[in-house]
């Protein structure tokens, strides 16, 4: 078998194999959250969301819905160095995020079972 023919059927099952895994990860939705960034943020999302008082005013006087409080803590950064992941039972996340084309920071309470929105501040 010459070495034309060899690269041609390497191809060929390769582009098979991998058409078949894509097929199977679409089904299962998997996802691969391995940095320490996206683990707090998963962890956070999965939990049940509740705002502090004075949080909860700010998002209302800005307008900013539970849809986009959402999005702005899965599409934010969290900073480690202002974070306080010491304390128990439940650490202290700082998240900076943006809407509207606005920076923002989330200061997020994790516990087991809830996640707090402590504080709301616009940069």
């Amino acid at each position: 078998m010459d070495l034309k023919k060899r690269f041609f059927l390497y191809g060929f099952g390769f582009a098979i194999g991998a058409l078949v895994v894509l097929f199977i990860w679409n089904k299962k939705d998997a996802s691969f959250d391995y940095m320490p960034d996206a683990r707090v943020l998963k962890n956070i999302q999965s939990k049940t969301v509740k705002t502090s008082n004075s949080a909860y005013l700010i998002l209302i006087a800005h307008q900013i819905d539970s849809l986009s409080l959402s999005n702005m803590i899965k599409n934010g950064d969290v900073d480690f160095k202002k974070s306080n992941t010491e304390t128990k039972p439940c650490k202290t996340y700082w998240i900076n995020t943006s809407f509207n084309e606005e920076k923002w920071s989330l200061i997020i309470q994790n516990c087991d079972s809830i996640a707090t929105i402590q504080k709301v501040i616009k940069e």
